[in-house]
């Protein structure tokens, strides 16, 4: 625990927030149509409303890659090249998605961290991504909205993460430096409100 109140905990989450914090979505969108994706469409600085603005595949092709990207290339560095404890690894994941979500360069407006959290959860523990796309295949199945579908997913990361703590076949990970399912309980279910409290902003502002 200490570990995460360190000077180097907060250069992790101090660095990931930066990594996170790239408006992949907001430059893309810049160089394709010259407009500004935070006024334009939903407002959201991602990969759905990237595709809105420009009206092009490829910019959302390209936006939803390189935001994965920015998600599991730091917690693929973190965990198997720099061997960073595991409680550090998984703040700066929370880092990460609060640096998409609300990122500095633009006043705070940002995605809603699906993307990068998908980058994530396929370094940290797949079984969860897994989880979150048949939720949300069903849902989107029965009510044809993204974004319930998305908020009904994200919602049930919490089962499965509960999940993984009765099923030792869906423990991930397990032997990189201080691994623990405490730091991946607490930690995942900060990443799931960090995620849902965007969805809930934008559902108010539809109810507005």
């Amino acid at each position: 625990m200490n570990e995460i109140f360190s000077f180097t905990g907060l250069i992790v989450f101090v660095l990931c927030y930066l990594v996170g914090s790239f408006p992949t979505a907001y430059i893309l969108v810049r160089l394709k149509s010259k407009k500004d994706i935070t006024k334009e469409g939903s407002g959201n600085v991602g990969t759905l409303n990237s595709f809105e603005v420009s009206k092009s595949k490829r910019v959302l092709i390209a936006v939803l890659l390189i935001d994965i990207l920015k998600g599991l290339l730091p917690a693929w560095i973190l965990i198997y090249v720099m061997n960073v404890p595991f409680a550090l690894v998984m703040l700066g994941m929370s880092g990460l998605i609060i640096g998409h979500n609300y990122p500095v360069w633009l006043k705070f407006t940002g995605g809603r961290g699906l993307a990068t959290g998908t980058g994530i959860f396929l370094v940290i523990n797949y079984f969860i991504l897994i989880g979150w796309c048949v939720t949300w295949a069903v849902v989107f199945l029965f009510r044809r909205d993204v974004l319930i579908a998305n908020t009904a997913a994200t919602l049930s990361i919490t089962v499965y993460v509960v999940l993984v703590n009765y099923i030792s076949w869906m423990v991930v990970n397990s032997s990189v430096n201080g691994f623990s399912l405490v730091y991946f309980n607490v930690f995942s279910v900060i990443i799931t409100a960090i995620i849902i409290i965007r969805h809930r902003e934008v559902f108010k502002s539809k109810t507005d």
